[in-house]
């Protein structure tokens, strides 16, 4: 690559303004005679980012970045090496650059390369007035208009139209002066006997720039049942290399830099969708999943990334997919939960369905939950199903660091898979080292060969019947019993004790129940706290499998509704274990002062006995 002048270069640090080029990025105000903002770096509430008075630097007092517009262009613009940052900061400035002398072949590459960008810009202002302008587009409209999709929102994001005629936009491209080479090298147009023909044929096109809007290459659409390929993209060379483009991403890094969070979709017309429900910080990622090099450019431009894929198990795959991608990305991941079979384009095209995808895209799962979750789903009944469950669960939380969100997937991963203490500890170990998860252990619990979720049904019974001065206000939780309890057996012990009736008043076929429920908490009495979250944890199973119902159904509306109850429980499962954890705190810390006490007064009791000895041995004397 040919060496930029160092005049050029020290002429572009003194003419770029951070002001003018952060604004938009950060929002920063004037004190004291200089521009303050919240650190896009890393998060706070106050502002600790400022520009230096000459408008040169900038530095954070909080997280130590630094650096001057060159910096900001390769750390947050997404520009890939240091030429390109000083390239686009001159584009944008209005400088010329000189090169250090280079060799032919270097100017030759660098010519190329400009021309290239040049084509490719034609190419895709070609298509867009190709689809408003011509008949044979007509189609092409048509389906986009039915779709949801306005004029004005297809324009602006450069949507166009390849003619079905092979050969229009290279003969175009030919008369203002290109060379086949360039078209070839461009993606556009390749030789086939002797003649040029259009790369892009009869499809609705979606130009990939880069983070600069440089159009890089293009995505087509077929409308023909019969075409083989329903998506075709521009093919892989020195422009175009799909592991590291994102559509739309020169416009979504812009909104998603002032929201702190970019919405990853799998589709082109995802994005479409998001954009007409009032999200322009969208992109596709053109594959099932996203790489490591797109995830560096999204870190780049935001804090957050919500995954938008397909709610079937194919998205959930590609998730998990993306998530592994994510190592050594300094970017947080969360999950947008759409309705099963449903995508941002689909829900777009209603009313109803819009308000739905702007409830789901305003409200991510955490990422690691939504995983465990999912994965849990998957799995089969049996111990060898939840075995592989639990083996993969620990490898995924073992590429996550420490905090609240790993506790609440471990408290997730807990109870869906009905885990022993002994197993739990096992998993916690696994995710924090990263260690043999299926080395020789406690296995899955299967009490009684009971299932998962039967075996959290007994376990609140047995705790209600161990507390039951307290126990009626927690029976009365229970929102639909019928639904709550699998087992026709505690559906009936359920409802005796919802009347009133103990354990010792129960009908002869239940008496074994009793038994078996009071001897599970007679090595470890349950506290309120615990009885409160495990009432919390079966209401927040229960509307899951309405979610899940609602979901395969399609009915948006109950989906929605049940989404929000489970954000309501979920809070009120943090919020017992938030008080359990202080309770036991204070007991501890009252235990600690007990036992402070105790050695003190021990200590005073043995310096009195000392005392009274040296007394009793000095009187002889």
């Amino acid at each position: 690559m040919p060496r930029i002048d160092p005049e050029s270069v020290d002429q572009v640090r003194q003419v770029a303004d951070l002001v003018e080029l952060l604004r938009g990025r950060v929002e920063l105000t004037r004190r004291s005679g200089r521009w303050w903002g919240r650190c896009p770096f890393h998060d706070e509430r106050s502002p600790s980012f400022t520009i230096l008075p000459d408008h040169r630097n900038y530095y954070c007092f909080g997280c130590g970045a630094k650096g001057d517009a060159i910096t900001w262009m390769r750390e947050r613009e997404g520009a890939g090496s240091f030429n390109e940052a000083v390239e686009a900061l001159a584009e944008r400035f209005g400088i010329e650059l000189r090169y250090a002398e280079s060799s032919p072949q270097e100017y030759a590459a660098r010519a190329a390369t400009q021309r290239r960008t040049e084509v490719l810009g034609r190419a895709r202002d070609f298509y867009s007035a190709y689809l408003w302008k011509s008949d044979e587009a007509a189609p092409a409209r048509a389906y986009l208009i039915a779709r949801g999709f306005s004029e004005d929102l297809l324009r602006s994001y450069g949507v166009g139209y390849a003619p079905r005629a092979g050969g229009l936009l290279a003969a175009r491209a030919l008369k203002q002066g290109y060379q086949r080479r360039d078209l070839a090298e461009a993606g556009l147009a390749r030789d086939r006997g002797g003649s040029v023909q259009d790369f892009f044929t009869a499809r609705i096109m979606f130009p990939i720039a880069n983070a600069r809007g440089q159009v890089q290459g293009f995505g087509g659409r077929t409308l023909d049942p019969n075409e083989r390929a329903k998506y075709v993209n521009s093919p892989e060379g020195r422009t175009f290399q799909k592991r590291r483009l994102l559509f739309a991403l020169d416009r979504a890094r812009v909104s998603g830099a002032k929201l702190g969070w970019i919405a990853v979709c799998e589709g082109y017309t995802d994005v479409l969708a998001l954009a007409k429900a009032g999200y322009d910080n969208a992109v596709a990622c053109m594959g099932t999943s996203l790489t490591n090099e797109q995830l560096r450019l999204l870190a780049r431009a935001t804090d957050e990334v919500r995954l938008c894929f397909d709610g079937d198990r194919a998205g959930q795959e590609a998730v998990w997919r993306s998530v592994e991608a994510a190592s050594g990305v300094a970017v947080r991941i969360s999950a947008v939960p759409l309705p099963a079979g449903r995508d941002p384009g689909d829900l777009a095209g209603e009313e109803t369905g819009l308000s739905a995808l702007r409830e789901v895209v305003e409200n991510p799962e955490p990422m690691m939950s939504y995983l465990v979750r999912g994965r849990i789903d998957r799995s089969g009944c049996t111990a060898a199903d939840r075995e592989q469950a639990f083996g993969e669960i620990a490898t995924l939380l073992a590429r996550f660091p420490e905090g609240l969100e790993k506790d609440e997937a471990l408290r997730i991963a807990t109870g869906r898979l009905g885990l022993s203490a002994a197993t739990e500890e096992r998993l916690r170990r696994a995710s924090v080292s990263g260690t043999d998860s299926n080395a020789p252990a406690t296995r899955v619990a299967a009490t009684s060969g009971l299932d998962v979720d039967e075996v959290r049904e007994r376990r609140w019974l047995a705790m209600v019947v161990s507390l039951p001065d307290v126990s009626a206000e927690f029976v009365q939780i229970i929102s639909d019993p019928g639904a709550t309890f699998d087992r026709p057996e505690h559906r009936r012990a359920y409802e005796l004790l919802a009347s009133g009736v103990q354990v010792a008043g129960w009908p002869e076929d239940l008496a074994g129940l009793g038994v078996e429920l009071r001897a599970l908490t007679v090595q470890h009495p349950p506290t309120v706290d615990e009885l409160r979250e495990a009432t919390y944890r079966l209401n927040e199973r229960t509307i899951e499998r309405r979610a899940t119902s609602a979901r395969e159904r399609g009915d948006v509306e109950e989906f929605l509704e049940m989404r929000r109850m489970l954000g309501k429980f979920r809070q009120a499962i943090r919020e017992a274990r938030r008080v359990g954890i202080e309770v036991t705190a204070q007991r501890a810390a009252d235990q600690a002062r007990k036992q402070a006490a105790q050695d003190q007064l021990r200590l005073v009791e043995e310096t009195f006995r000392k005392q009274e000895r040296i007394t009793q041995l000095m009187a002889r004397f």
